[in-house]
């Protein structure tokens, strides 16, 4: 979600950070184990869902510590399994608009290939790895407010999940993780300004306990809390490369950016509701508390052998969402 710069790099960092925050969502399920939507992070499963709307709020700040602009978008993703295993999505960060200044635009398309490489389903165990595109000016045209990226970004990405399912002590197994790490390359290294895209890696993490976990194996929860899965989640953004010179004033083009923060989780059987809080690590990240939400679809539950099967290959197998 980038917004016009206001002070030399504030604005190219802000726009690194609200990228890398951008809702990317399908929910994964190994053995007993449900993996949510999450908001900071993918899941690291494949299916088939729709994710409408998603939406982000973040305020920047300016190197000298006052409020810069106001920042919201409104997204969307479709992700349609190929296989049990292999999975495309295509989404977009979707309607931008900023406040102070004012300004408005649309994000560029995204597209994403996902592959689960493994899964262990007693240990709930899973390991994927995809590659993703953001092409070049499919979003609001450069004479637009908020114009989308002119190059084109390739990821490469890996993602790990792992249930505790298989603990001993009753406590432990509703606990879950997941994390993600990219690597972002854009296709052009500078622009007609001269200034640089930098390469980036993104990383990130989610804590889970899901009360939906506890309520199905392990004891019965009050059925105000039964659905819900309460998380904390993070997600971090480094330059590494081609990283543009110091400029006296502004952000340090080295810093990395980020947020973290608390996340809840309505788990029904045919959608999702989340909603996370954006506390930015940094000034460069951000000001004040930001906000990501989301409700997704499971078009693999609500039609399961026409609209949300592989296109190659039996339905899925689905575990219970009670």
């Amino acid at each position: 979600m980038p917004s016009r710069p206001l002070h030399g790099l504030a604005g190219p960092l802000v726009a690194i950070l609200l990228a890398s925050v951008s809702p990317a969502l399908s929910h994964t399920i190994v053995g007993d184990r449900l993996f949510p939507a999450t908001l900071a992070i993918d899941d690291p499963g494949v299916n088939d869902e729709l994710a409408l709307p998603s939406f982000a709020y973040m305020t920047s700040a300016n190197p000298d510590g006052s409020d810069g602009s106001i920042n919201y978008n409104l997204g969307w993703e479709y992700s349609k399994t190929i296989t049990a295993n292999l999975g495309f999505s295509v989404g977009s960060e979707g309607y931008k608009w900023q406040k102070s200044p004012n300004a408005q635009g649309w994000g560029n398309i995204e597209t994403q290939l996902k592959y689960v490489f493994f899964q262990d389903p007693k240990h709930e165990f899973i390991f994927s790895g995809a590659v993703n595109a953001n092409w070049a000016n499919s979003g609001s045209p450069q004479s637009a407010g908020l114009p989308s990226d002119p190059y084109t970004t390739l990821t490469g990405k890996v993602y790990v999940g792992k249930g505790f399912g298989d603990a001993s002590a009753d406590w432990v197994r509703p606990f879950a993780l997941t994390g993600e790490f990219d690597y972002n390359i854009p296709t052009v290294t500078a622009n007609a300004d001269g200034s640089l895209n930098p390469r980036t890696v993104t990383y990130g993490a989610t804590v889970q306990y899901s009360l939906l976990y506890m309520n199905s194996y392990v004891h019965e929860v009050p059925e105000l809390f039964k659905r819900l899965i309460p998380a904390f989640e993070a997600t971090f953004t480094s330059p590494v490369a081609n990283i543009p010179l110091a400029v006296p004033g502004d952000f340090s083009p080295n810093t990395t950016t980020g947020v973290f923060g608390p996340s809840l989780y309505y788990v029904g059987n045919y959608f999702e509701v989340g909603v996370m809080a954006q506390i930015p690590i940094n000034s460069a990240s951000g000001k004040n508390v930001g906000v990501m939400a989301v409700l997704d679809f499971f078009l693999d539950d609500i039609a399961p052998t026409t609209l949300g099967k592989p296109l190659f290959g039996a339905p899925q197998a689905r575990g219970s969402h009670n």
